[in-house]
């Protein structure tokens, strides 16, 4: 099966935001693809220590803060966070979030 159909039901609601997680790890297991919502912010910051995070923002407006440097961002836009990077973000936004390679919570650092 090649084509993957949003997941009905949600992976995680922490920390400000929540997201479906595409099960993608029987056609790949070098990336991640996550569907998430914001209504308001991420709560925290947070540094993910091995993955590349591109996140495409389907609808909605906010910003990122990438290593103190606020980023305003609307639907279209892309978001391109190399693994390393302290970040955060704020805004009423859905977004598809590439994650590569795939996240675990382990790798990810929270910075309060």
């Amino acid at each position: 099966m090649f084509v993957i159909k949003e997941p009905g039901d949600y992976g995680f609601d922490k920390i400000g935001h929540k997201g479906k997680i595409f099960p993608v790890v029987n056609l790949t297991g070098k990336t991640q693809f996550v569907l998430i919502e914001v209504e308001n912010k991420l709560d925290d910051t947070i540094r993910e220590r091995e993955c590349d995070f591109c996140y495409y923002v389907l609808e909605g407006s906010g910003y990122f803060e990438i290593n103190d440097m606020r980023e305003d961002c609307v639907a279209g836009d892309l978001v391109v966070i190399p693994a390393g990077n302290k970040f955060t973000y704020k805004g009423k936004m859905k977004l598809l979030l590439n994650c590569t390679p795939p996240w675990t919570e382990i790798q990810e650092e929270t910075i309060e």
